[in-house]
């Protein structure tokens, strides 16, 4: 249960610099799809995009919640952003003397959900620390409607951004996005677990099953689960070739 009375603006000062961070890197991440639709026209390549950008967290999910319980969730929200970043700046390097190879805007996105695998998790983590018990639906609604606004608000801006700016500009624009997110949770001070939910005495493993146990006995939750991923299946090819289809049959 979070002790201090100013839980609602270390809350929201952490909700809004992950806004901004969101936004930006949905920009950059919707720039470079429409990067690869523009310079290949193809089908797999897409595909091959959101495989990449994809399976770090599907391959990590089911273990980054045992580590992040581990270790400091603000080091983990900031480590990832900050890695995010720096895929980016990567990325802008390249493009300042060359045009970016298939291959290597490939393995940004890969790294960037490298990044973004461990993010979620922590920042999920840290609002039951700082929000009291009897607000955390209510916050959780914050959160969800922030991810929901973001995902409708940055493939519009990333369309148009990509089509009067440079690669490393939009870059520049994440980079900008995501010391805004560091620096707002540099500067809160986010409570360690009461000592009585501390993980970290059995192994690793042994967590890891009694995690799964414990949603498998949750039999709502377990079903959801499963329900999610077949929609995710069947939503996801639809979703990658998404800017084939505008670019293909709308011309532009």
């Amino acid at each position: 249960m979070p002790q201090s009375n100013n839980w609602k603006r270390k809350y929201f000062t952490i909700l809004s610099g992950q806004a901004v961070s969101m936004v930006t890197s949905g920009i950059l991440q919707m720039a470079l799809i429409f990067y690869l639709t523009e310079t290949t026209g193809s089908a797999l390549v897409l595909s091959l995009a959101t495989f990449f950008g994809f399976l770090p967290q599907a391959l990590l999910g089911p273990f980054i919640g045992v580590w992040v319980d581990r270790w400091s969730r603000k080091a983990v929200m900031i480590g990832a952003d900050l890695f995010i970043a720096l895929a980016g700046v990567a990325l802008a390097i390249i493009a300042l003397n060359t045009q970016p190879p298939i291959w290597v805007v490939l393995g940004i996105l890969f790294l960037r959900s490298i990044g973004a695998a461990f993010h979620t998790p922590a920042m999920s983590a840290v609002t039951p620390l700082i929000v009291p018990e009897d607000q955390l639906v209510k916050c959780a609604g914050y959160s969800s409607s922030i991810q929901s606004i973001s995902f409708l608000v940055s493939p519009a801006l990333g369309a148009v951004v990509y089509a009067s700016w440079s690669i490393s500009a939009i870059v520049g624009l994440d980079v900008l996005g995501a010391i805004v997110a560091v620096l707002f949770v540099a500067f809160i001070t986010i409570p360690d677990p009461p000592k009585s939910e501390l993980v970290g005495q059995e192994s690793f493993f042994t967590d890891l099953k009694n995690g799964y146990l414990a949603i498998r006995d949750d039999k709502g939750l377990f079903q959801m689960l499963w329900i999610g991923t077949l929609y995710m299946l069947v939503f996801m090819p639809i979703n990658a070739l998404f800017p084939l289809m505008s670019m293909g049959y709308f011309g532009g």
